[in-house]
């Protein structure tokens, strides 16, 4: 299963569904744009850490009743962020997952809706699910619903964290508007992780555009090489899903804060 069929499924999916569909209650807290990404921002590199159910390419990976107190204790470690999927059919998440996570006060972090967004309604549903930010995949759309859905994370003060895997793919994101670019160390085709995938694409993206590297980081030493490229932040799952205290494991990576390049001068 890779990225071209899921995305066909999400579409045929969203073009069977009337409006935009309920999901938990009121939000616990307002939507303010650049929430998510201030709390990516500073001296040492951040982690957003990762609650997903499972993947196509690692099977089961986390209980559904262990789902929230997973996502509080990144929060008790120190994530700057918690990352939920609110995908089904392929990673076990759901946005009620999101609502559920966004609403406990211990979590007292940014929540990311992370899905495979195709449709501008499904920016409405992680805003009514509680969500501070959302992921857009470059890949998975054309440049005009890219700038939609851009655009509508703005216009509901949700900010968006827009993946990316190529060069061609960083320009049609800072085109379209994003404030938080992500470059993807795994191969949404192929699943197969390359870390100098980060390394590569860095120089790239203007300074003040907040980044994020995605998939791949095992270890502090990944995650100092990260850092030295330069990035904001780091996006963390399945290294923290396959330990047995997911928590535990954040706080032994973060252990002394990775200073970032630029604030060590």
């Amino acid at each position: 299963m890779h990225l071209d069929e899921i995305v066909a499924r999400k579409r045929e999916l969203w073009n069977h569904t009337t409006g935009v569909p309920e999901v938990g209650g009121e939000r616990v807290r307002p939507a303010v744009a650049g929430t998510f990404a201030a709390a990516l921002r500073g001296p040492h590199i951040s982690v957003i850490a990762e609650v997903k159910p499972k993947s196509p390419s690692k099977g089961d990976l986390l209980p559904l009743d262990r789902a929230v107190s997973t996502a509080r204790g990144y929060a008790a470690a120190g994530a700057a962020a918690v990352s939920v999927l609110a995908d089904a059919p392929f990673f076990g998440g759901s946005p009620d997952l999101v609502a559920q996570i966004a609403a406990d006060p211990e979590v007292t972090v940014p929540v990311l809706y992370k899905d495979f967004l195709v449709d501008v309604r499904q920016v409405h549903l992680a805003h009514r699910a509680g969500a501070d930010a959302v992921l857009l995949i470059v890949r998975a759309v054309d440049d005009p619903l890219l700038v939609d859905l851009v655009q509508a994370a703005a216009a509901l003060g949700l900010d968006a964290l827009v993946e990316t895997f190529t060069e061609d793919e960083i320009e049609r994101a800072l085109t379209a508007g994003a404030r938080i670019v992500g470059v993807n160390n795994r191969d949404l085709q192929t699943f197969s992780v390359d870390l100098d995938n980060s390394a590569r694409l860095r120089g790239l993206i203007p300074a003040d555009v907040a980044t994020v590297s995605e998939s791949g980081i095992g270890g502090r030493t990944d995650l100092a090489r990260v850092a030295g490229h330069g990035f904001d932040a780091c996006l963390i799952g399945e290294t923290l899903l396959t330990a047995s205290r997911p928590g535990d494991a954040l706080r032994d990576l973060l252990g002394v804060p990775v200073l970032r390049p630029e604030a060590a001068l």
